[in-house]
């Protein structure tokens, strides 16, 4: 869904703005932990895999 494209359905041929509101919904499905917020990191892969660990694992 982030990337976007035909895997993610009807979601995914909608502009990265929509899917980004859409992800962020508080009425989302997907575990929201807090406030969203934008958040910078150096290795988006290896943050990803932390917050999993931690959050969900």
């Amino acid at each position: 869904m982030c990337a976007g494209g035909s895997a993610a359905g009807a979601v995914g041929r909608e502009r990265p703005g929509q899917r980004f509101r859409w992800l962020t919904a508080p009425r989302s499905t997907i575990v929201q932990a807090g406030p969203i917020h934008g958040g910078l990191t150096d290795d988006p892969g290896a943050e990803a895999e932390r917050l999993l660990d931690r959050l969900v694992r």
